[in-house]
Protein backbone atom coordinates (compact mmCIF):
# COMPACT_ATOMS: atom_id res chain seq x y z
CA UNK A 1 0.00 0.00 0.00
CA UNK A 2 1.31 3.24 -1.38
CA UNK A 3 -0.22 6.28 0.75
CA UNK A 4 -0.06 10.03 -0.58
CA UNK A 5 -0.40 13.19 0.50
CA UNK A 6 -4.51 13.54 0.18
CA UNK A 7 -4.30 10.28 1.95
CA UNK A 8 -3.73 11.14 5.08
CA UNK A 9 -7.39 13.16 5.65
CA UNK A 10 -8.81 10.14 6.05
CA UNK A 11 -6.11 8.23 8.07
CA UNK A 12 -3.44 9.39 10.08
CA UNK A 13 -2.53 6.85 12.69
CA UNK A 14 -1.05 4.08 11.83
CA UNK A 15 0.51 1.07 13.60
CA UNK A 16 3.61 -1.53 12.90
CA UNK A 17 6.29 -3.25 13.59
CA UNK A 18 8.69 -1.15 12.85
CA UNK A 19 8.60 2.16 10.90
CA UNK A 20 11.88 3.00 9.26
CA UNK A 21 12.24 6.18 8.61
CA UNK A 22 13.81 7.34 4.33
CA UNK A 23 13.88 4.94 1.57
CA UNK A 24 17.18 5.25 0.46
CA UNK A 25 20.49 2.98 0.62
CA UNK A 26 19.74 2.48 4.00
CA UNK A 27 15.81 2.81 5.04
CA UNK A 28 15.10 0.69 1.58
CA UNK A 29 17.82 -2.20 2.27
CA UNK A 30 16.92 -2.55 6.13
CA UNK A 31 12.99 -2.23 5.68
CA UNK A 32 12.91 -4.66 3.05
CA UNK A 33 15.04 -7.38 5.02
CA UNK A 34 12.42 -6.98 8.11
CA UNK A 35 9.46 -7.49 6.07
CA UNK A 36 10.60 -10.80 4.11
CA UNK A 37 11.35 -11.65 7.63
CA UNK A 38 7.29 -11.59 8.55
CA UNK A 39 7.18 -8.08 10.00
CA UNK A 40 4.84 -5.62 9.54
CA UNK A 41 6.75 -2.12 8.23
CA UNK A 42 5.77 1.27 7.67
CA UNK A 43 8.34 3.11 5.59
CA UNK A 44 8.28 7.07 5.85
CA UNK A 45 9.49 9.19 3.23
CA UNK A 46 8.80 12.96 3.04
CA UNK A 47 9.43 12.66 -0.93
CA UNK A 48 7.13 11.20 -3.65
CA UNK A 49 6.90 8.06 -5.01
CA UNK A 50 7.54 8.59 -8.57
CA UNK A 51 7.57 5.37 -11.22
CA UNK A 52 10.63 4.78 -13.85
CA UNK A 53 8.08 6.03 -16.43
CA UNK A 54 7.79 9.23 -14.62
CA UNK A 55 11.79 10.04 -15.01
CA UNK A 56 12.66 12.30 -17.74
CA UNK A 57 15.74 15.21 -19.15
CA UNK A 58 13.70 18.13 -17.61
CA UNK A 59 15.98 19.76 -14.87
CA UNK A 60 12.80 22.56 -13.94
CA UNK A 61 10.36 19.23 -13.18
CA UNK A 62 12.50 16.30 -12.11
CA UNK A 63 15.18 18.71 -9.85
CA UNK A 64 12.08 19.86 -7.46
CA UNK A 65 10.91 16.64 -6.81
CA UNK A 66 13.37 14.37 -6.78
CA UNK A 67 16.41 16.11 -4.65
CA UNK A 68 15.83 18.37 -1.26
CA UNK A 69 15.90 21.88 -1.47
CA UNK A 70 15.95 21.65 -4.83
CA UNK A 71 19.39 20.97 -4.96
CA UNK A 72 21.06 24.06 -3.16
CA UNK A 73 21.87 23.04 -0.13
CA UNK A 74 25.26 24.20 1.31
CA UNK A 75 28.15 23.02 3.97
CA UNK A 76 29.25 26.20 5.51
CA UNK A 77 32.95 26.69 6.04
CA UNK A 78 36.48 27.26 4.31
CA UNK A 79 35.22 26.93 1.20
CA UNK A 80 31.79 26.38 1.79
CA UNK A 81 30.62 23.37 0.11
CA UNK A 82 27.38 22.84 -1.96
CA UNK A 83 25.36 19.58 -1.51
CA UNK A 84 22.52 17.61 -3.02
CA UNK A 85 20.33 14.98 -1.26
CA UNK A 86 17.93 13.09 -2.91
CA UNK A 87 14.22 13.60 -1.22
CA UNK A 88 12.08 10.88 -3.31
CA UNK A 89 11.37 7.09 -2.38
CA UNK A 90 14.64 5.56 -3.28
CA UNK A 91 16.25 8.82 -1.91
CA UNK A 92 19.71 9.58 -3.20
CA UNK A 93 20.03 6.08 -4.96
CA UNK A 94 17.96 7.57 -7.22
CA UNK A 95 19.94 10.63 -8.52
CA UNK A 96 23.05 8.93 -7.81
CA UNK A 97 25.88 7.49 -10.18
CA UNK A 98 25.39 4.13 -9.47
CA UNK A 99 28.84 3.27 -8.35
CA UNK A 100 29.13 -0.39 -6.20
CA UNK A 101 33.10 0.32 -4.52
CA UNK A 102 32.70 -1.79 -2.00
CA UNK A 103 34.45 -0.35 1.41
CA UNK A 104 38.69 -1.24 0.85
CA UNK A 105 39.68 -3.93 3.09
CA UNK A 106 42.05 -1.12 5.26
CA UNK A 107 39.14 1.10 6.32
CA UNK A 108 37.15 -2.21 7.49
CA UNK A 109 40.42 -3.33 9.20
CA UNK A 110 40.21 0.59 11.15
CA UNK A 111 36.76 -0.57 11.96
CA UNK A 112 37.58 -3.83 13.37
CA UNK A 113 40.30 -2.47 14.99
CA UNK A 114 38.56 0.20 16.55
CA UNK A 115 35.51 -1.43 17.61
CA UNK A 116 37.36 -5.15 18.54
CA UNK A 117 33.78 -6.50 16.22
CA UNK A 118 35.10 -8.81 13.77
CA UNK A 119 32.22 -8.37 11.77
CA UNK A 120 32.94 -5.57 10.92
CA UNK A 121 36.09 -6.41 9.28
CA UNK A 122 36.65 -7.36 5.78
CA UNK A 123 36.11 -11.18 6.26
CA UNK A 124 32.91 -10.53 8.20
CA UNK A 125 31.32 -8.09 6.15
CA UNK A 126 31.43 -10.51 2.64
CA UNK A 127 28.10 -11.73 2.94
CA UNK A 128 26.55 -8.79 3.26
CA UNK A 129 28.64 -7.17 0.45
CA UNK A 130 27.97 -10.17 -1.99
CA UNK A 131 24.16 -10.20 -0.81
CA UNK A 132 23.43 -6.69 -1.66
CA UNK A 133 25.62 -6.54 -4.99
CA UNK A 134 23.39 -9.62 -6.51
CA UNK A 135 20.19 -7.66 -5.17
CA UNK A 136 21.78 -4.62 -7.27
CA UNK A 137 22.96 -6.40 -10.38
CA UNK A 138 26.52 -4.73 -9.58
CA UNK A 139 28.53 -5.17 -12.76
CA UNK A 140 30.28 -4.17 -15.72
CA UNK A 141 28.83 -1.97 -18.86
CA UNK A 142 27.74 -3.19 -22.45
CA UNK A 143 30.31 -1.99 -24.67
CA UNK A 144 27.17 -0.33 -26.71
CA UNK A 145 26.91 1.80 -23.15
CA UNK A 146 30.19 3.66 -22.66
CA UNK A 147 30.70 7.03 -24.28
CA UNK A 148 33.09 9.31 -25.59
CA UNK A 149 34.09 10.89 -22.52
CA UNK A 150 34.40 7.84 -21.16
CA UNK A 151 36.87 6.34 -23.95
CA UNK A 152 38.90 9.68 -23.26
CA UNK A 153 39.43 9.33 -19.81
CA UNK A 154 40.71 6.01 -19.86
CA UNK A 155 42.52 6.46 -22.92
CA UNK A 156 44.08 9.77 -20.97
CA UNK A 157 45.34 7.34 -18.25
CA UNK A 158 46.55 4.97 -20.13
CA UNK A 159 49.02 7.73 -22.34
CA UNK A 160 49.81 9.55 -19.08
CA UNK A 161 50.65 5.73 -17.64
CA UNK A 162 48.36 5.79 -14.74
CA UNK A 163 46.26 2.69 -13.49
CA UNK A 164 42.31 2.78 -14.58
CA UNK A 165 40.02 0.75 -13.19
CA UNK A 166 36.69 0.15 -14.68
CA UNK A 167 33.80 0.86 -12.31
CA UNK A 168 30.79 -1.56 -11.90
CA UNK A 169 27.65 0.22 -11.31
CA UNK A 170 24.06 -0.98 -10.51
CA UNK A 171 22.37 -1.41 -13.32
CA UNK A 172 20.76 -3.96 -15.42
CA UNK A 173 21.48 -3.45 -19.34
CA UNK A 174 21.86 0.16 -19.11
CA UNK A 175 22.23 1.40 -22.98
CA UNK A 176 23.86 4.85 -21.49
CA UNK A 177 21.01 7.39 -22.05
CA UNK A 178 22.98 9.14 -19.14
CA UNK A 179 20.23 10.54 -17.37
CA UNK A 180 21.05 9.22 -13.86
CA UNK A 181 21.48 12.83 -11.65
CA UNK A 182 17.21 13.33 -12.48
CA UNK A 183 15.75 9.83 -12.81
CA UNK A 184 16.68 6.64 -15.05
CA UNK A 185 14.09 6.55 -17.42
CA UNK A 186 14.85 2.68 -18.50
CA UNK A 187 14.28 1.16 -14.98
CA UNK A 188 18.16 -0.03 -15.83
CA UNK A 189 19.87 1.44 -12.85
CA UNK A 190 18.93 -0.70 -9.49
CA UNK A 191 18.11 1.96 -7.02
CA UNK A 192 15.98 0.98 -4.07
CA UNK A 193 13.00 2.27 -5.75
CA UNK A 194 13.42 -0.55 -8.35
CA UNK A 195 15.88 -3.39 -6.07
CA UNK A 196 14.34 -2.83 -2.99
CA UNK A 197 11.05 -1.28 -2.42
CA UNK A 198 8.87 -3.34 -4.67
CA UNK A 199 10.53 -6.26 -2.35
CA UNK A 200 9.36 -4.97 0.98
CA UNK A 201 5.91 -3.97 -0.98
CA UNK A 202 5.37 -7.71 -1.92
CA UNK A 203 6.25 -8.73 1.67
CA UNK A 204 3.40 -6.92 2.69
CA UNK A 205 5.24 -3.49 3.87
CA UNK A 206 3.34 0.04 3.60
CA UNK A 207 5.04 3.24 2.30
CA UNK A 208 3.46 6.71 3.55
CA UNK A 209 4.89 9.20 1.49
CA UNK A 210 5.22 13.05 1.71
CA UNK A 211 5.55 12.71 5.53
CA UNK A 212 7.90 14.74 6.96
CA UNK A 213 8.80 13.30 10.52
CA UNK A 214 9.37 15.88 12.85
CA UNK A 215 9.89 13.75 16.24
CA UNK A 216 10.37 10.39 17.87
CA UNK A 217 7.76 9.53 20.25
CA UNK A 218 9.68 8.33 23.32
CA UNK A 219 7.69 6.57 26.39
CA UNK A 220 9.35 5.59 29.80
CA UNK A 221 12.66 5.61 28.38
CA UNK A 222 11.76 3.85 25.13
CA UNK A 223 11.23 4.85 21.33
CA UNK A 224 8.04 3.52 20.00
CA UNK A 225 6.82 5.78 17.16
CA UNK A 226 7.72 8.55 15.42
CA UNK A 227 4.84 12.16 13.97
CA UNK A 228 5.20 14.22 11.59
CA UNK A 229 3.57 15.82 8.98
CA UNK A 230 1.56 15.66 5.71
CA UNK A 231 3.84 17.29 3.05
CA UNK A 232 1.90 19.00 0.23
CA UNK A 233 4.24 17.93 -2.86
CA UNK A 234 3.14 21.08 -5.00
CA UNK A 235 3.53 23.82 -2.43
CA UNK A 236 6.02 21.85 -0.08
CA UNK A 237 3.64 23.28 3.15
CA UNK A 238 3.16 20.70 6.30
CA UNK A 239 -0.37 20.20 7.13
CA UNK A 240 -1.88 16.85 8.36
CA UNK A 241 -0.10 15.46 11.31
CA UNK A 242 0.58 11.90 11.03
CA UNK A 243 1.35 9.44 13.50
CA UNK A 244 2.95 6.11 13.29
CA UNK A 245 3.51 3.80 16.62
CA UNK A 246 5.76 0.89 16.38
CA UNK A 247 8.14 -1.75 18.67
CA UNK A 248 11.04 0.09 16.81
CA UNK A 249 12.16 2.88 14.66
CA UNK A 250 15.06 2.83 12.13
CA UNK A 251 16.51 6.40 11.18
CA UNK A 252 17.56 6.54 8.11
CA UNK A 253 17.39 10.23 7.45
CA UNK A 254 21.24 10.45 5.78
CA UNK A 255 24.30 11.83 7.83
CA UNK A 256 23.01 15.64 7.21
CA UNK A 257 18.80 14.81 8.51
CA UNK A 258 19.30 11.95 10.89
CA UNK A 259 21.35 14.22 13.82
CA UNK A 260 18.97 16.92 13.13
CA UNK A 261 16.34 14.22 14.16
CA UNK A 262 18.21 13.00 17.17
CA UNK A 263 19.81 16.14 18.54
CA UNK A 264 15.67 17.25 19.06
CA UNK A 265 15.73 15.10 21.83
CA UNK A 266 19.05 14.54 22.60
CA UNK A 267 20.45 11.50 22.52
CA UNK A 268 24.10 10.42 22.20
CA UNK A 269 24.31 11.82 25.51
CA UNK A 270 27.30 9.42 26.89
CA UNK A 271 29.61 10.36 23.96
CA UNK A 272 28.43 13.61 22.77
CA UNK A 273 29.04 12.60 19.26
CA UNK A 274 25.59 13.15 17.80
CA UNK A 275 26.27 15.54 14.78
CA UNK A 276 30.10 15.22 15.29
CA UNK A 277 32.65 13.16 12.95
CA UNK A 278 31.12 14.52 10.03
CA UNK A 279 33.08 13.63 6.69
CA UNK A 280 31.87 14.15 3.19
CA UNK A 281 34.67 13.40 0.49
CA UNK A 282 34.78 16.80 -1.17
CA UNK A 283 35.77 16.82 -4.74
CA UNK A 284 36.70 19.91 -7.51
CA UNK A 285 35.64 19.71 -11.25
CA UNK A 286 37.26 20.01 -14.15
CA UNK A 287 35.89 20.56 -17.29
CA UNK A 288 37.52 20.10 -20.81
CA UNK A 289 36.67 21.92 -24.32
CA UNK A 290 37.85 19.59 -27.13
CA UNK A 291 38.37 20.77 -30.67
CA UNK A 292 36.19 17.94 -32.25
CA UNK A 293 32.66 16.34 -31.08
CA UNK A 294 32.82 13.91 -27.82
CA UNK A 295 28.98 13.66 -27.42
CA UNK A 296 29.68 13.47 -23.79
CA UNK A 297 25.64 13.16 -23.05
CA UNK A 298 25.90 9.78 -24.86
CA UNK A 299 26.75 6.96 -22.58
CA UNK A 300 26.38 5.87 -19.20
CA UNK A 301 27.86 7.89 -16.34
CA UNK A 302 31.59 7.36 -14.76
CA UNK A 303 32.54 4.32 -16.98
CA UNK A 304 35.68 3.90 -15.22
CA UNK A 305 38.11 5.51 -11.69
CA UNK A 306 41.96 6.45 -12.30
CA UNK A 307 43.10 4.81 -9.24
CA UNK A 308 46.76 5.74 -9.70
CA UNK A 309 46.88 8.29 -6.50
CA UNK A 310 44.47 6.45 -4.28
CA UNK A 311 46.90 6.07 -1.60
CA UNK A 312 47.45 9.62 -1.61
CA UNK A 313 43.37 10.00 -1.08
CA UNK A 314 42.60 11.25 -4.75
CA UNK A 315 40.54 9.14 -7.28
CA UNK A 316 40.05 10.82 -10.24
CA UNK A 317 36.60 10.16 -12.66
CA UNK A 318 34.46 11.83 -15.55
CA UNK A 319 31.16 12.13 -14.52
CA UNK A 320 28.59 14.48 -17.22
CA UNK A 321 25.77 16.42 -16.68
CA UNK A 322 22.43 17.99 -18.52
CA UNK A 323 23.53 21.17 -20.19
CA UNK A 324 21.12 23.04 -17.45
CA UNK A 325 23.48 21.77 -14.62
CA UNK A 326 26.27 22.94 -16.50
CA UNK A 327 25.74 26.02 -17.41
CA UNK A 328 24.70 26.91 -14.20
CA UNK A 329 28.22 26.19 -12.66
CA UNK A 330 30.25 28.22 -15.58
CA UNK A 331 32.77 30.82 -14.49
CA UNK A 332 31.26 33.51 -16.68
CA UNK A 333 27.62 34.22 -18.02
CA UNK A 334 26.01 36.21 -20.54
CA UNK A 335 26.95 35.65 -24.43
CA UNK A 336 30.15 33.99 -23.44
CA UNK A 337 28.18 31.41 -21.47
CA UNK A 338 26.28 31.10 -24.33
CA UNK A 339 29.15 30.58 -27.02
CA UNK A 340 30.51 27.92 -24.54
CA UNK A 341 27.23 26.05 -24.66
CA UNK A 342 27.27 25.76 -27.83
CA UNK A 343 29.71 24.05 -28.22
CA UNK A 344 28.46 21.30 -25.57
CA UNK A 345 29.03 18.27 -27.54
CA UNK A 346 32.74 18.97 -27.28
CA UNK A 347 32.72 19.25 -23.85
CA UNK A 348 34.26 15.92 -21.17
CA UNK A 349 33.59 16.98 -17.47
CA UNK A 350 35.69 14.96 -15.01
CA UNK A 351 36.03 15.56 -11.16
CA UNK A 352 39.07 14.74 -8.19
CA UNK A 353 37.29 12.97 -5.39
CA UNK A 354 39.63 13.86 -1.96
CA UNK A 355 39.04 11.85 0.90
CA UNK A 356 38.53 13.32 4.54
CA UNK A 357 41.63 14.05 6.51
CA UNK A 358 39.39 16.09 9.29
CA UNK A 359 35.44 16.16 10.09
CA UNK A 360 33.08 18.36 10.31
CA UNK A 361 29.88 19.38 12.37
CA UNK A 362 25.72 18.95 11.41
CA UNK A 363 23.71 20.89 13.97
CA UNK A 364 20.09 21.49 14.30
CA UNK A 365 19.24 25.00 13.42
CA UNK A 366 16.79 27.63 13.23
CA UNK A 367 13.07 25.91 12.31
CA UNK A 368 14.89 22.41 12.51
CA UNK A 369 17.07 23.10 9.70
CA UNK A 370 20.04 21.36 9.37
CA UNK A 371 23.27 23.27 9.56
CA UNK A 372 26.66 21.57 8.51
CA UNK A 373 29.87 22.66 9.04
CA UNK A 374 33.33 21.35 7.89
CA UNK A 375 36.55 23.21 7.18
CA UNK A 376 39.20 21.31 4.60
CA UNK A 377 42.73 20.83 6.06
CA UNK A 378 45.93 22.52 4.38
CA UNK A 379 46.57 19.21 3.40
CA UNK A 380 43.48 18.79 1.68
CA UNK A 381 43.95 22.47 -0.04
CA UNK A 382 47.22 20.64 -1.40
CA UNK A 383 45.43 17.64 -2.68
CA UNK A 384 42.87 18.82 -4.96
CA UNK A 385 45.29 21.29 -6.53
CA UNK A 386 47.06 18.12 -6.70
CA UNK A 387 44.24 16.54 -8.37
CA UNK A 388 43.03 19.61 -10.29
CA UNK A 389 46.52 19.97 -12.30
CA UNK A 390 46.85 16.27 -13.06
CA UNK A 391 43.31 16.18 -14.68
CA UNK A 392 44.18 19.62 -16.71
CA UNK A 393 48.15 17.72 -17.76
CA UNK A 394 45.66 14.28 -19.07
CA UNK A 395 43.09 16.38 -20.62
CA UNK A 396 45.78 18.72 -22.83
CA UNK A 397 47.97 15.62 -23.31
CA UNK A 398 44.68 14.41 -25.29
CA UNK A 399 44.42 17.20 -27.45
CA UNK A 400 42.01 19.71 -25.17
CA UNK A 401 42.73 23.29 -26.23
CA UNK A 402 40.84 24.59 -22.78
CA UNK A 403 40.55 23.58 -19.57
CA UNK A 404 37.99 24.60 -16.75
CA UNK A 405 39.81 25.03 -13.39
CA UNK A 406 38.08 24.89 -10.10
CA UNK A 407 39.49 28.23 -8.98
CA UNK A 408 37.73 31.61 -8.75
CA UNK A 409 40.96 33.84 -9.82
CA UNK A 410 42.42 30.93 -12.38
CA UNK A 411 38.68 29.76 -14.11
CA UNK A 412 40.38 28.02 -17.22
CA UNK A 413 43.71 28.16 -18.89
CA UNK A 414 44.36 28.04 -22.26
CA UNK A 415 47.38 25.81 -22.69
CA UNK A 416 49.54 22.79 -20.55
CA UNK A 417 52.39 25.44 -19.49
CA UNK A 418 50.34 27.86 -17.76
CA UNK A 419 49.59 25.21 -15.02
CA UNK A 420 52.11 26.45 -12.62
CA UNK A 421 50.23 29.29 -12.50
CA UNK A 422 47.94 26.35 -9.74
CA UNK A 423 50.56 27.19 -7.22
CA UNK A 424 51.51 30.56 -8.25
CA UNK A 425 48.08 31.94 -7.36
CA UNK A 426 46.17 29.53 -5.11
CA UNK A 427 47.25 30.54 -2.03
CA UNK A 428 43.74 30.39 -0.02
CA UNK A 429 41.56 28.25 0.31
CA UNK A 430 38.40 29.93 0.01
CA UNK A 431 39.56 30.56 -3.71
CA UNK A 432 38.27 26.72 -4.50
CA UNK A 433 34.95 25.63 -5.64
CA UNK A 434 34.38 22.56 -4.06
CA UNK A 435 30.93 19.84 -4.29
CA UNK A 436 29.79 16.66 -2.99
CA UNK A 437 27.35 13.94 -2.48
CA UNK A 438 28.93 11.55 0.31
CA UNK A 439 28.25 12.83 3.48
CA UNK A 440 28.85 10.14 6.23
CA UNK A 441 29.57 9.39 10.30
CA UNK A 442 27.20 11.80 12.37
CA UNK A 443 25.49 9.13 14.55
CA UNK A 444 28.66 6.59 14.14
CA UNK A 445 28.79 2.97 15.10
CA UNK A 446 30.62 1.18 18.36
CA UNK A 447 30.91 -1.15 20.85
CA UNK A 448 31.82 1.51 23.72
CA UNK A 449 28.80 4.06 24.06
CA UNK A 450 31.38 6.92 25.01
CA UNK A 451 32.74 6.57 21.79
CA UNK A 452 30.09 6.12 19.74
CA UNK A 453 26.08 7.03 19.28
CA UNK A 454 24.95 3.76 18.36
CA UNK A 455 26.00 -0.19 19.38
CA UNK A 456 26.83 -3.02 17.17
CA UNK A 457 23.27 -3.80 16.79
CA UNK A 458 22.62 -0.41 15.18
CA UNK A 459 20.47 0.90 18.36
CA UNK A 460 21.07 4.14 20.12
CA UNK A 461 23.03 3.51 23.47
CA UNK A 462 20.75 5.70 25.27
CA UNK A 463 17.37 5.29 23.66
CA UNK A 464 16.51 1.70 23.44
CA UNK A 465 14.15 0.76 20.28
CA UNK A 466 15.96 3.57 17.88
CA UNK A 467 17.79 2.18 15.40
CA UNK A 468 19.75 3.84 13.05
CA UNK A 469 20.86 2.43 9.57
CA UNK A 470 22.46 5.28 7.15
CA UNK A 471 25.69 6.72 5.90
CA UNK A 472 25.58 8.36 9.71
CA UNK A 473 26.71 5.16 11.33
CA UNK A 474 30.19 4.94 9.39
CA UNK A 475 32.83 5.32 12.07
CA UNK A 476 35.07 6.83 9.54
CA UNK A 477 34.53 7.97 6.05
CA UNK A 478 35.45 5.42 3.13
CA UNK A 479 37.17 6.51 0.68
CA UNK A 480 35.04 5.17 -2.10
CA UNK A 481 31.55 6.36 -3.18
CA UNK A 482 29.43 5.08 -0.15
CA UNK A 483 26.49 3.70 -1.35
CA UNK A 484 27.19 -0.06 -1.12
CA UNK A 485 28.63 0.30 2.19
CA UNK A 486 25.44 1.73 3.45
CA UNK A 487 23.39 -1.04 1.82
CA UNK A 488 25.70 -3.49 3.55
CA UNK A 489 25.57 -2.52 7.27
CA UNK A 490 21.95 -2.03 6.90
CA UNK A 491 21.62 -5.62 5.65
CA UNK A 492 23.19 -6.64 9.02
CA UNK A 493 21.52 -4.41 10.90
CA UNK A 494 17.90 -5.52 9.70
CA UNK A 495 19.06 -9.26 9.85
CA UNK A 496 19.81 -8.60 13.94
CA UNK A 497 16.86 -6.06 14.35
CA UNK A 498 14.44 -9.18 13.07
CA UNK A 499 16.32 -11.79 14.86
CA UNK A 500 15.87 -9.26 18.19
CA UNK A 501 12.32 -8.85 17.07
CA UNK A 502 11.00 -12.30 16.68
CA UNK A 503 12.44 -13.10 20.77
CA UNK A 504 10.48 -10.48 22.11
Amino acid sequence: MILRFGDYSREATFDADVVVVGTGAGGAVVGAELAEAGLNVAFVEEGGWHDTASFNPYMTESIPRLYRDAGVAAILGTPNIPFVEGRCVGGSTVVNGAMTWRTPEDVLDGWFKSTGASELSPHGMEPYFERVETAISAKHHLDLAIGGDARIMVQGARKMGWKVEVNRRNQDTCVGTNNCVLGCPTGAKQSTLVAYMPRAMKAGARCLTEVRIEELIIENGRCVGVKGRAIDPRTRKASTPVTVRARAVVVACGAVQTPVLLEKHKVGRPSGLCGKNFTCHPNVKVMALYPFEVRSWQGMSQYAQIREFHDEGIVLAENFIPPGLLAAHLPFHGKEAWELMQQYDNIVLSGALVEDSTTGTVRRGPMGMAVPRYDITVQDHARFKKGARLLAEMHFAMGAKRVFLPFSNLPWIDKVDDLKRIEETQKKRNTLELFTVHMMGTACMGSDAQRSVIDLNGQIWDLPGCYVADASIFPTAVGVNPQVTIMAMATRIGERLAATLAKA
